[in-house]
């Protein structure tokens, strides 16, 4: 589970080139990329769901059943995280075939909130190896990293409406820009609930 946590975060990765990319050509190959890290996510949950599920036909205690129920849920986040870089890239190829482009101040937001997800990302996986080696705390770490998300959503959605209704942009530009914001954000509640997910197993294990 912890190194498909990571393999998501490096599709990030392939999100910020396909943002920062201006050539077609090169676009695409960034496009496919995230494609198949949809894909490979897909295996992987796919692949760990049936391990738990050969467990869970074993006898079990009642600890390993709550680690298994909490395993289930996160291997959902994390496959949902892989969608979230191939809906991305989806946002991206309307843009382009709409020829319609992002100025320099929306890169430059929207690396900015690459920037905070990617943080977002080291805490959870963070979080993940402190559960798995006995040594979850609190998760003051995750609830931090999500609310600079969504501060920062909040405040580039506020911007982007005001430039739309001040005619500063075009409303289909602005369009692309907050779905891609919204996306972002999106990956930022799933990551929260990993940790949350973590935290609550964590509390049911220590009740037994």
């Amino acid at each position: 589970i912890i190194h498909f946590a990571e393999i998501c975060r490096n599709g990030l990765g392939y999100v910020r080139d396909a943002v920062n990319e201006t050539d077609p050509d090169k676009f695409e190959e960034f496009r496919k990329k995230l494609v198949k890290y949809e894909e490979i996510s897909d295996r992987i949950e796919y692949e760990i769901a049936n391990f738990l599920n050969a467990i869970s036909t074993q006898e079990i205690s009642m600890a390993t059943s709550f680690h298994i129920k909490s395993m289930y849920k996160i291997i959902g986040e994390l496959e949902s995280l892989g969608d979230s870089g191939e809906a991305i890239s989806r946002i991206l190829s309307r843009k382009n075939i709409h020829k319609k482009t992002f100025d320099a101040d929306s890169i430059k937001h929207i690396n900015g909130m690459i920037d905070l997800v990617d943080e977002a990302y080291a805490v959870m996986i963070e979080n993940l190896k402190a559960y798995y080696s006995n040594e979850l705390g609190e998760i003051s770490n995750a609830y931090d990293a999500e609310d600079r998300i969504n501060v920062m959503r909040n405040n580039l959605r506020e911007e982007a409406i005001e430039e739309v209704e001040g005619d500063n942009k075009s409303y289909l530009t602005s369009v692309y820009y907050l779905d891609v914001v919204s996306e972002l954000e999106k990956m930022g509640d799933f990551m929260i609930n990993v940790s949350q997910d973590l935290y609550k197993c964590k509390l049911k294990i220590s009740q037994l």
